[in-house]
């Protein structure tokens, strides 16, 4: 596949955040769209799995969710980060993560991570941050309109 085509697709249909398993936070992509065959060449080409969408109205079709995360996830948008537009910022923040993510020599810096959560939140306009609240006291999250 064309790599400009992928990251028009993520731009598009896509969203670059963190997310979160316990208290490890973590980079993913996740690309969202009907159609399952261009998602399984996605999976095919850069690994990460397809799960349906869960949530849908009578009459629409079945949605599908490719979702692809750690260092799979910075490799992908490492090689689709010269076509984003939209996304630039949120790929950029990942790379930021990967430079100061623990292991392989680096200490885990709270104060950085901290940093790069709430920056993302800012982009994507919510985040894990949010979530994790909303999970905690059981609010139920409502989208801006």
């Amino acid at each position: 596949m064309n790599l400009a085509y992928i990251a028009g697709f993520v731009d598009g249909e896509g969203c670059i955040g963190f997310a979160k398993c316990r208290t490890t936070i973590f980079p993913r992509v996740i690309v969202v769209n009907t159609n399952r065959d261009i998602l399984q060449k996605l999976k095919d080409e850069f690994g990460g799995d397809i799960k349906p969408l869960s949530l849908r109205k009578i009459n629409w079709k079945q949605g599908w969710a490719w979702r692809l995360s750690w260092t799979r996830a910075v490799n992908f948008l490492d090689k689709i980060s010269p076509w984003l537009q939209l996304k630039s910022q949120q790929a950029c923040v990942v790379f930021a993560w990967d430079t100061v993510k623990p292991g392989m020599g680096n200490d885990w810096d709270s104060g950085a991570r901290d940093y790069l959560v709430s920056y993302m939140r800012e982009l994507n306009r919510k985040g894990i941050i949010a979530l994790d609240t909303a999970r905690k006291s059981g609010a139920r999250i409502k989208k801006k309109k």
